[in-house]
């Protein structure tokens, strides 16, 4: 198995493509840890680095403490699952499988036996003689994996490889790569733009913006304690509400967004002393919104002005009287209509408050 470290890692294309921006990761062995941010951000490029496809500009990447910056693929002994499956059209199942192997010699009975193997735990045995034209998605994808698995590489690299899949499949696929990477107790980087993948999959989350690594941490840290604006609204669906807001001078336990006043209990409130009373954004989540028909204790009153029912949720949009929207998220059916009068209210221990300069979360601090 595999400890693997970047270090002051750059990645400059040209002088005005500046992919990779001093990334520091260690992923550790046995991890499952998915590089996620939306399209542009670097993540392709960061595992392409691990993989050894594109090589660093600056900076280092150690294996176990060994330096590979500049080795090629084939002595990183990684696997790598890419998007498009990369199945040779005209081998059938088994010899797909077995291509790696053959092209390094080895020996026949070997080769079989951990052909037979994975295709056992991929319950693909049936399908080795078939050709991928004859497999749907799903099993073309467990021919990937396998693929890998009879390398024994040290790592598995994974290239947004649920992506071309229906949605049914995509959660099934889910399940089995989890479990698969569970059972061999293996490395595996894991590069999504789903935050839904990441936050079901993953042990920890590296979520990348502009280059830079945004926030590391466990799928609970960086939905409870998102590090900055960025991605407090990248992670959750749907995504935060984010209210212009500012600190009462007068009453230094009071936020004032449009014509409302939310009051804040000292130890909040001791967090925003610091911070400009003029530059905040408060932030809460839509599933942290209660939403009622009748008014109660600290309850605003709002105007409903979209309804989704999903099933097991409805998505409702409102705005208070001073037009300011936002969403919240109820369970289940909720018995009102657009234009309905409705009251909402949040707990101040979810609420988050962001320094509109800066971007920084000024309440939650990750751990």
């Amino acid at each position: 198995m595999v400890n693997i470290i970047l270090e002051k890692v750059n990645k400059i294309f040209s002088p005005d493509v500046h992919v990779l921006k001093d990334i520091d990761l260690e992923i550790q062995d046995k991890e499952f840890l998915v590089l996620v941010g939306p399209s542009g951000c670097g993540k392709s490029t960061c595992l392409n680095i691990i993989a050894g496809l594109e090589y660093v500009t600056d900076g280092r990447i150690l294996f176990n403490n060994i330096d590979v910056s500049y080795l090629p693929p084939k002595e990183r002994k990684v696997a790598m699952v890419f998007q498009s499956y990369a199945l040779y059209p005209h081998m059938n199942v088994r010899d797909n499988m077995s291509f790696s192997l053959k092209l390094s010699k080895t020996d026949k009975r070997i080769i079989d036996k951990r052909v037979k193997v994975a295709a056992e735990i991929l319950g693909i045995s049936e399908l080795l003689d078939r050709k991928p034209k004859e497999l749907s998605g799903g099993q073309r994808q467990r021919v990937a994996l396998g693929r890998c698995m009879v390398r024994n590489p040290t790592a598995f690299l994974f290239d947004e490889p649920l992506s071309n899949l229906d949605a049914k499949l995509r959660t099934q696929m889910r399940g089995e790569i989890i479990k698969l990477q569970k059972r061999l107790g293996i490395t595996l980087v894991y590069v999504t733009h789903d935050q839904v993948e990441a936050m079901s999959m993953a042990d920890r989350i590296a979520i990348l913006f502009d280059g830079r690594i945004q926030q590391l941490g466990t799928p609970s840290e960086v939905y409870n304690c998102p590090t900055n604006l960025f991605v407090a609204g990248f992670i959750g669906s749907p995504t935060m509400n984010f209210i212009d807001t500012k600190f009462d001078q007068k009453n230094r336990n009071m936020l004032i967004f449009g014509e409302q006043k939310y009051p804040l209990p000292e130890d909040i409130a001791n967090k925003l002393v610091k911070a400009s009373f003029e530059n905040l954004i408060l932030g809460i989540r839509p599933e942290h919104i209660k939403v009622t028909t009748q008014t109660h204790q600290d309850s605003y009153e709002v105007e409903i002005t979209v309804i989704e029912y999903l099933g097991a949720e409805t998505i409702i949009t409102f705005e208070f009287p001073d037009k300011i929207s936002a969403m919240a998220v109820t369970p289940g059916f909720y018995p009102g209509r657009m234009g309905d009068i409705a009251y909402i209210s949040f707990s101040p221990d979810q609420i988050h408050v962001f320094d509109s300069e800066t971007e920084m979360n000024l309440i939650h601090f990750p751990s």
